[in-house]
């Protein structure tokens, strides 16, 4: 009987999720919850995390080749991960620290790396990045290196 109430618990966590202003449908993956949402509201995700008493842990930031940069959303509810996948719109997106303060720290480390703008964000004073090095400096090779080959 538990195990059913788990279950009708998971499926409403899972529409509730798909429900968020540029959603998309939530997959159940063996390390937790992934939502790809190119369009994602970011701001309505983080009111409706904090709603579902989700507790934010971190942003991760991936470099692409058109010069726009997939940032992953990673939250736990209880025993669940949650993430939500999406990708910046001409180099920016909503900044989660007026939301989210714990979130302050990793969009100016995100902005040292990638060069990425958080919209709203408080103070993106470069955190990680010496003065000397540009920034966004994730985004060029390293000197000398040479891409990989398939």
């Amino acid at each position: 009987m538990e195990k059913h109430e788990d279950d009708g618990q998971r499926a409403d966590l899972m529409a509730r999720l798909a429900a968020i202003p540029g959603s998309a449908p939530v997959e159940d993956r063996i390390d937790g919850f992934w939502i790809s949402a190119p369009e994602l509201d970011v701001d309505a995700m983080a009111r409706e995390m904090k709603t579902l008493g989700c507790r934010f842990v971190t942003m991760t930031g991936l470099a692409h080749d058109h010069g726009e940069t997939a940032i992953i959303y990673h939250y736990v509810r209880g025993h669940e991960t949650i993430n939500f996948k999406t990708i910046t719109r001409s180099g920016a997106i909503a900044s989660l620290a007026p939301i989210v303060r714990p979130a302050s720290w990793i969009e100016r480390e995100i902005n040292d790396f990638f060069k990425v703008n958080f919209i709203g964000h408080p103070n993106l004073a470069p955190l990680l990045r010496p003065a000397e090095v540009k920034e966004g400096f994730f985004r060029e090779p390293e000197p000398g290196s040479t891409p990989p080959t398939n």
